[in-house]
């Protein structure tokens, strides 16, 4: 990726980030339905994480400027909100993690099963490096699903206060990373559950979130989280005035 190009992609990160505050402006206003500012979220959304990772792979390519990938910047970001923050309704997530598939003998499996060990004992204690952790892990299988789904979920959780821009990255971060859980496990409830909570809590997308803690729900997802999950449910109904 030449300079032009990235700096053509930086130019269109901010006007989509631009474009999401205007539209939460007016969502407030009451200029724009449920259904549109859903359809329009989404699509900036979506739109605005592959513009985001294209961003940190051509930055990766150009030595002069040593920038560190998305998910490293915000580990950062996020290790200075977490002293900040209070995180004790998150720790719902922290125990009882499933993991598809996990084979218990290899080379990849091994490493793979002690670095998952280290995440979980970190994940709220030490979340920028338990999201480095996670990354590392996605390093030896980028369809890792609870890697992906838990580095997603610190990631959004702990920037819920952070800057607007930041905030906008992270959702950005978190929505494509529990999409492609998604798409690789759709079965795995935890995943749902916390894309739920993410357009709920985030993004104040009801309608999107409703959908996924509807799946979450029918899905057993663990009993550390079925309560919070409720919870979460109970409000969304609320704001969809159900």
């Amino acid at each position: 990726m030449n300079p032009d190009e990235l700096a053509r992609l930086e130019e269109e990160r901010s006007f989509l980030l631009s474009s999401l505050r205007d539209l939460e402006r007016e969502r407030e206003a009451g200029d724009i339905d449920d259904l549109d500012y859903a359809a329009l979220h989404n699509g900036y959304t979506q739109r605005a994480a592959e513009v985001i990772k294209l961003i940190s792979r051509g930055e990766a390519l150009l030595p002069r400027r040593q920038s560190r990938p998305l998910t490293q910047r915000i580990a950062v970001v996020v290790g200075v909100l977490v002293l900040a923050v209070g995180a004790g309704w998150l720790v719902a997530a922290q125990s009882g993690q499933r993991l598809p598939g996990q084979s218990s003998s290899g080379g990849i499996e091994d490493s793979t099963a002690t670095l998952l060990a280290q995440a979980r004992a970190i994940n709220f204690s030490d979340p920028a490096a338990a999201i480095e952790t996670y990354s590392e892990i996605l390093k030896l299988n980028p369809d890792h699903v609870e890697a992906l789904t838990y580095r997603s979920w610190l990631i959004a959780l702990v920037a819920r206060e952070a800057t607007e821009e930041v905030k906008l990255m992270a959702l950005a971060a978190a929505t494509q990373g529990l999409g492609h859980a998604i798409e690789v496990e759709p079965d795995y409830p935890d995943a749902h559950c916390f894309l739920g909570i993410v357009r709920f809590r985030l993004a104040g997308d009801a309608l999107g979130a409703k959908e996924e803690l509807d799946i979450c729900a029918s899905m057993n997802p663990p009993a550390e989280v079925q309560g919070f999950v409720d919870s979460i449910r109970s409000e969304v109904a609320a704001a969809l005035g159900e």
